[in-house]
């Protein structure tokens, strides 16, 4: 771990320092994160919005690694963004909804002044509208309205309670805090292509629907940007064409590692106009410090080499219903006809989309050096 605070901090200490006030911390480091996104970086969103469906991280076995019990994280333990939060020696960022209900806040101690997570399982880059593909051969799609664009709201409603101060006050960031902090937006895309895919879009038609997509990535740093922000880290979409979901629900052909080919080159085109998009954004916004995270190729130097990681099983489930994959539509983790594998540490997927707490931890450390992080040689940075 100590290695691990030493690589966040290096470059940010050098680069950033005479910036450095209630946001970050006298040796440097971020001490206020806002994370965007959907269920690989949701903490908690999903299970408060939707309160009528039976969300899968309600049930055993999720949150057996971390932290013995059901956390409402996709995951056997720890995100991304709890794993950053370590690093930093912050609180675990608490779900955005949760802290609408000013008295049960005050009560439960929970504390704010740290950060908070707006992501929620399921979301989008584009409208409801956008995705709606509705016609000859098509299959209709259930989709999440909590949007990229409704978590921005959030985001300024919040942000609004901190300029006007209430009963909150002692459990809310600084003004200062809020222009210091860390922003990132997190996978952004994911369930877009999921979306398409599945309603029945070719290949080539959804490659035509990600420039859409990185430009409203995009433009939500920009609208962060007005609001004072200037730190980002803008995380990218993993190889999802490997994943238990997509090896079940879709025939085509496969790589060498046994991930779909025509699925992972929408994931990889995302990162690569999301990556020449954000090189451009740089050059408009030049006292801004915007980092990208290539969470595609972090996650696949883990699929090409699972065994470098002490890990042994890439394609298949931890916690799933059986079949080749151990993922069953019917009978999904969390539910009584699933399984759960004895040893979640050498697994890459936890269920059949989101990663295990080890993965995760993978994959933090890897943007935390800078290794899988643009510009070259930055990190994330404490002193």
């Amino acid at each position: 771990m100590k290695q691990l605070l030493s690589a966040f901090c290096l470059v940010y200490a050098i680069l950033w320092l005479p910036l450095i006030a209630d946001g970050t911390s006298k040796e440097g480091c971020f001490t206020t994160l806002f994370q965007f996104g959907a269920s690989l970086f949701d903490t908690g969103n999903a299970v408060i919005a939707f309160p009528l469906l039976v969300f899968q991280p309600t049930r055993p076995p999720y949150g057996s690694t971390f932290p013995g019990y059901p956390a409402h994280r996709f995951s056997d333990g720890k995100l991304i963004i709890d794993h950053l939060a370590d690093a930093f020696k912050l609180e675990l960022l608490h779900p955005y909804l949760e802290s609408l209900v000013p008295e049960a806040t005050i009560k439960a101690g929970r504390d704010y002044r740290r950060g908070v997570c707006f992501s929620v399982a399921s979301a989008t880059a584009l409208s409801v509208e956008e995705l709606d593909f509705t016609g000859p051969g098509r299959k209709k799609m259930a989709l999440n309205p909590l949007t990229l664009d409704v978590q921005f709201e959030w985001f300024e409603s919040f942000r609004q309670r901190v300029f006007e101060s209430g009963n909150l006050s002692a459990v809310l960031p600084s003004k200062e805090a809020m222009a210091n902090a860390l922003y990132l937006p997190g996978e952004f895309g994911v369930n877009d292509y999921r979306v398409a895919l599945l309603s029945g879009l070719s290949v080539a038609e959804i490659k035509k629907k990600v420039p859409s997509v990185v430009l409203k990535i995009v433009t939500l740093v920009k609208k962060l940007h007005e609001t004072g922000a200037r730190n980002f880290l803008v995380v990218g979409v993993p190889p999802q064409g490997c994943s238990p979901f997509y090896l079940t629900m879709l025939n085509g052909s496969k790589d060498e590692y046994n991930c779909l080919v025509e699925v992972n080159e929408i994931h990889h085109l995302h990162e690569t106009k999301l990556k020449m998009a954000l090189r451009d954004l740089r050059e408009q916004l030049r006292d801004s410090n915007i980092m990208f995270g290539d969470y595609y190729r972090a996650f696949m130097s883990v699929i090409k080499h699972p065994a470098k990681y002490g890990m042994k099983v890439r394609n298949v489930a931890c916690c799933g219903g059986g079949g080749e994959y151990n993922y069953n539509p019917a009978a999904v983790c969390g539910t009584s006809s699933s399984r759960r594998c004895s040893e979640a540490e050498s697994y890459v997927y936890w269920d059949d989309f989101h990663p295990t707490d080890v993965l995760n931890k993978i994959i933090a450390a890897k943007f935390a050096s800078g290794k899988y992080v643009e510009p070259p040689n930055v990190s994330l940075g404490c002193s």
